[in-house]
Formats: C-alpha cells, structure tokens, sequence
C-alpha cells in the first residue's frame, strides 16, 4: 500500500483500538529516515495531546523519555508512545514505559528488519556491560532472544508499506457502570476495605495487590480523600516520592483546599525516626521496600494500607507477597488482602500488557517447590549464549530471582542474555529450577590500571569486588587476581530451610577451585539472617558501606571466601574490618547492636587491675554511679564479651560500644527506665564467671 494509505489505515486502527478499550501494539521495520519521516506526518495527522518518545530524534513537541528512570514513569500517562530503536533498545524503559500508554493510544516500535537487528550492538545496553566489553561493538544475545517472543505476540508488524501481520481484534469490553470517582467497582470495593481499616479493630492491616494499570494507587488518594474530608490525618509513604504522585494527585483533585494537608508524604526512613502519629498509614509501590523495613513500619503503626504492583517490569510484586505474608500471619494474623484484577487504563484483554509481559517474561512461572530428597538433583550453568534456545528455563530462572530479592529488573534479564561474564548456576530435579545463583566473573584486571583504582583515578563497571579491594581495602594486587562475585541467590519460596542454597555454594566452591578462582565474594545489604547464612557458608566480613541503601535502609556488606587464595589472608583481612569497624562504630547509626555484635571486635584488651575490679565489684552492689565506672566498664565487657550469653551482650554493646544515649537504649531494649537499665548491668556483672571481686 501507498504511505498516505498506510496512514490513514493506522488511524482507523487507532480508532478501533479506543472502541475496544485497548492500547494498539504496531512494530514497524524500514529505514531509519524513510520512518523517521512518515512518523513526523502521523504525527501531524492524528495531534495526539501527549506524544512520549524513547530513543533519538524526538520530536520538539514529544516528551523525551531518554533520561527518565522507570519509577519516573509510574502513573504518568500518553496518547502515543515512539520507541526509535535504532541506535539502541532500553529494555527496561520499554517495558516501563509500556504502562503509561493510554487506551486508544499508539504503542509505536521503529526499527530495522529484524534480520539486520538481531545481529547489531546495543549501546543502550551500556550499562550492562562490565570492563573492557564496549557496547557499541559487542553483540549480546537479548535482542535475538526478544524479537524471537515477539514475533509470537499479537501485534501489528509492518515492513517499509507492506503488511506483514494484522492485530486479532480482542472482543469489546463490557464494564458496569460505577458512580465517580471510581472506574470500576473493584476500585470502589478497595475504597470501602480501605475506610474498613480505619473503622475496625486495630493490627488488621490491609495489603492491596494489583498489575499495573489497576488503579491501586488511584484507590489509595480517592480512600485518602474521603477520610480527610472527616478529618482523618493520613500519612503516605513510598520507595520514592515519584511512585507516590499518582495517590497524592487524586487526593489534591479530589480534596478541599482547607483539607490537604491532612494527607502528608514522608520517605519512609524519615518516617521511622520520626515519632509522628496519624489515623492510618498508606504504603504505596510497598514491594519495593525491603521486608526489614516493612516489619519496623507494621510495629510502627495499627493501621496501615500495604500497597503494591503484583507483577510488572518492576519485577518484585511476588515477592514481596511471599516475604511478608508469613511475617504479617505470625504478627498479624487478622490482617486482609485484596487484588485488584479489572485494569482501569484498558480493557483485560489488551495485548500490548500481554505482548509486554510475554516478552519480557514478566509472568510469574510455576512454582518449582515440587522437591523428592530420594530423588537426585542435577547442578547445570548457563552463560549469555545458552538461553535462546531455553526461554522456559530462563523464565523459571527470571521468575526465582524476582521472587528472591527485591530489586530485580528488567534490565537483570537484559544482563543474562547481553553479558558474557555473568553465569547462573542452577540446582535441578525435572527440569524444574529449586534454586539458582547468578554469579559475576571479575578482577583479572592488569596491574596500571589496578594502580589507578587504588589512587581513586578510574572506577571500572562491573568489577565491584576489585574495585572493593583495590580502593577500599588498599590491595591492588588483589584485583590482578581471578575473582568470583556471588551477586544474587535464590531457593523457591517453599524449599527454603532444605540446605538446598548451601548445596548450590558449595558447588559454586568447586567450580571455582577448577577454574583458578583466587576468591569468592558476594556484596548485599545487612540483615542479621543472610549475615548468618553467608557465615555458615564460610564468607567472612571484609567491609561495611558507610551509606545506606535508599530503597531498603541497610548497609552494604562484603564478605570474603578463600578459595585459591591462602585462607590466612582472608582472616587478616577479617580481622581488620573488624578492628576498625570497632573504632567506627558511630559511623553506622541504623547498624543493629546484634550485627555490631557479630561483625566488630575491640583491640588493645588491657587486664583490668585489682583497684579497677574494686570499684567495678562496688558498682555491682549500687554503691558506684554508672557514669564513673563507664570506661572499666567498656574494657571489663571487651575482655569477656564471648562468655556472656547474647541478651546479655546486648545492653553493653549499645551504650559502650555504639554509644547510644542511655533514654534510647531504654527504649529499643524494653527496659523499665534507666534505673532498670543499671541494675541489670549490676546484676551481669555479678552474676558473671569472668567477674571475681577480690577478698
């Protein structure tokens, strides 16, 4: 057909696509500038009020999506959507962006034939890439893998003026209609469950689920401005101030001027410090906060609103469920959950959501927690080429990581595919995956330019453990050596506990002892349950990041595991972090006293002389204030902390070693006051073995 009559076929497609209340998918191959022209000409023909534009050559009047981050894109809206992919293919925006196309609107894909396409580089993918691979040269294979699934999908596919494959029309929506402000009446519903949570008993928090598009976040500012309206004070909180604008927009349009302040945002790290009360607390996009986090809050407050995507490009929805639904059933076991299924932008069966959530292996697989011990398992790895011919595989794998850590992208499975020094490392039994560990092969890197990281000269991509040890631990030569980083690992939610992640490193140990590996790593933010397992495995503590993660409040560890290395290296290292983190223990304000605890150990332990134990033995007995004794009482708990049990460690490390004032230490601790607080350390004192007052 002639371009005037192609493009006028695509407006009457459009049309059609608004009458059936779906977004309408058109994958477009040609030559650059012949698609570059006939689009301004759309453009120009159909006026769409918000065009949005990814990739080069944006229009003056489109929004450039270039520079935005996924999270920037939540609950932002277009009419049409370009993504010129010929000078590179953002899988992570794609995806993202895929959302913010409206029903009726235009979800429009440039690119060159596939043929040419899937043998070219992708320096979106830049990023992904770690030294010295250069992304405008290296050919991975995500491309490939994806325009292998998508020619499998329901979209229109064009090539220069022909008609390669026409849209099977889904059948027209029928919705009931429900009153404003709601779209649909499972909206509604979430409305009222939501005014029910602050109505009813207290501790019976409600978790709302939803895939994109649902209108959850709609639900949370219309709930939230019903409520102010009686003078309710709602609090909001979310991983970002981004993913919290779509609630805050409905309330402001929906509220009274006089009453918008009773709606407040706060970061939810601020929210922890702070001592601020409020009638209910709204989490919003809550899978991305990590579980830790999530616990402090539920304690926090009686009644809270959970929040969160099911399953989307942000990949954490279904693990969230599954971290904090065992935690909420033994603290809260009357709390509700509610999912929305009804999709408030476009009809359910829209096949750019299905296109995007096929192609992307956003749908959640089976569960593999089918496990027979009598039955041998098999260990298998995989590198970036071995997955083209395996996309169920590389869906149970995508899945298990998205289940396991919470902040698992698409641009992870961008990574699998694109990056030659990744590998996964998989436990199987029937071809099913039971756990699997994704695993960066790093270091190697020549002597210079290790130099030149240890001056705080270069910084190199994808080198994460060199870099630690070259810049932070002072020892270059350890980045010449061959190094394995263990960056994720993860066990279906049903197996845990079964030692199967223990199996799953020990094997990585023997892969790594046949290749030469100087060192095992792994690098995660702290929690005393995975410091406890990378323990048992043998990993030792090497470094603690002094800033926290944004999304989950923790500091990031680096633990060490010697493998070709002599493992008296690894301990000096250990017992320098731990020397040092003694001496610095102020600097980590969010550290746990139980992790200080585990991770740091005092130097210079001097005997106590027999007048020090005298006035030590008559503090015990009340007859010496704490403040005069508080330094024989720091070198006392240094020498005998490994006989104390841990509840009793606990009060001394806080005030002596993290120098949390004595009101805090009451708090955090249960104590009754400070004077409780005194006489139980009387009492350890007394009651210890290490303690002998003289005659």
């Amino acid at each position: 057909m002639t371009q005037q009559q192609l493009l006028a076929q695509l407006q009457q497609w459009q049309q059609r696509a608004a009458q059936h209340h779906i977004r309408l998918p058109v994958v477009w191959q040609g030559d650059k500038d012949s698609l570059l022209a006939q689009i301004a000409t759309l453009l120009q023909l159909t006026q769409p009020e918000q065009v949005y534009w990814l990739g080069a050559d944006a229009p003056p009047a489109a929004t450039d999506l270039s520079a935005k981050t996924a999270y920037q894109l939540l609950g932002t809206e277009c009419d049409t959507l370009v993504i010129n992919a010929f000078n590179g293919f953002n899988a992570d925006l794609v995806a993202a962006s895929a959302g913010c196309v409206k029903a009726g609107g235009l979800w429009l894909l440039l690119c060159p034939p596939f043929e040419l396409w899937q043998h070219q580089p992708n320096p979106a993918h830049k990023h992904l890439l770690p030294y010295p691979l250069d992304a405008s040269t290296h050919q991975g294979q995500f491309l490939s893998f994806w325009l292998t699934l998508l020619q499998q999908q329901n979209i229109i596919l064009l090539r220069d003026q022909q008609l390669l494959q026409q849209l099977i029309w889904p059948e027209r929506a029928t919705t009931a209609q429900t009153a404003a402000p709601y779209i649909t009446a499972e909206q509604q519903h979430a409305v009222t469950a939501i005014h029910r949570v602050v109505s009813g008993h207290r501790r019976r928090p409600l978790v709302l689920t939803a895939n994109r598009g649902r209108g959850k976040s709609a639900a949370l500012g219309i709930a939230a401005s019903q409520l102010a309206e009686v003078g309710k004070h709602i609090l909001l909180t979310a991983p970002s101030p981004n993913a919290a604008q779509t609630a805050q927009l409905h309330f402001l349009q929906l509220t009274a001027a006089e009453n918008q302040h009773l709606l407040q945002f706060m970061p939810f790290d601020a929210l922890l410090r702070s001592d601020i009360k409020a009638d209910l607390l709204l989490v919003d996009e809550a899978a991305a906060i990590p579980t830790p986090v999530l616990q402090q809050i539920l304690h926090r407050f009686s009644r809270i609103v959970f929040a969160s995507t099911e399953h989307g490009y942000e990949g954490t929805g279904r693990g969230f469920q599954l971290r904090f639904q065992q935690y909420l059933n033994e603290y809260n076991p009357d709390w509700r959950k509610l999912h929305i299924q009804q999709p408030v932008r476009y009809q359910a069966d829209d096949p750019l959501e299905q296109t995007i959530f096929n192609c992307f292996l956003l749908q959640q697989s089976a569960s593999g927690s089918e496990y027979d011990r009598q039955k041998p398992t098999q260990f298998q790895c995989f590198t970036y080429t071995d997955w083209i011919g395996q996309p169920a595989l590389l869906q149970q794998v995508f899945s298990l990581l998205s289940l396991a850590h919470y902040q698992t992208q698409v641009r992870d499975l961008a990574a699998l595919l694109d990056n030659p020094q990744l590998k996964v490392v998989t436990l199987l039994q029937n071809n099913n995956v039971l756990a699997c560990a994704l695993v960066s092969k790093e270091g190697e890197i020549p002597t210079q330019l290790a130099a030149q990281i240890y001056r705080s000269e270069r910084r190199l991509q994808g080198h994460l453990l060199a870099q630690n040890l070259a810049f932070h631990l002072a020892r270059p030569e350890l980045a010449e050596q061959r190094l394995w980083r263990v960056m994720r690992i993860a066990v279906q939610p049903g197996l845990q506990r079964c030692g199967l992640g223990m199996q799953l490193l020990q094997h990585i140990r023997q892969l790594a002892q046949q290749q030469d590996v100087f060192c095992l790593g792994t690098s995660y933010g702290l929690t005393t349950e995975l410091f406890e397992f990378w323990h048992r495995a043998g990993y030792q503590p090497v470094r603690l990041g002094t800033s926290t993660d944004k999304a989950s409040s923790e500091y990031s560890l680096l633990m060490l595991q010697a493998v070709k290395s002599d493992k008296q290296l690894v301990d000096s290292l250990q017992q320098q972090f731990a020397t040092l983190l003694y001496q610095n223990l102020q600097t980590y304000p969010l550290l746990s006293t139980e992790l200080a605890i585990s991770l740091a150990e005092p130097d210079n332990l001097t005997a106590l002389t027999t007048a020090e134990i005298d006035q030590l033995r008559l503090f015990s007995l009340g007859q010496r204030p704490y403040e005069l004794v508080q330094h024989l009482l720091l070198r006392w708990f240094n020498l005998h902390k490994s006989g104390l049990a841990a509840d009793q460690q606990l009060p001394f490390a806080a005030l002596l070693w993290q120098r949390y004032a004595i009101a805090d230490v009451v708090t955090k601790q249960g104590f009754n006051g400070k004077p409780a607080l005194i006489q139980r350390l009387a009492q350890i004192l007394r009651n210890s073995d290490n303690f002998l007052p003289p005659c």
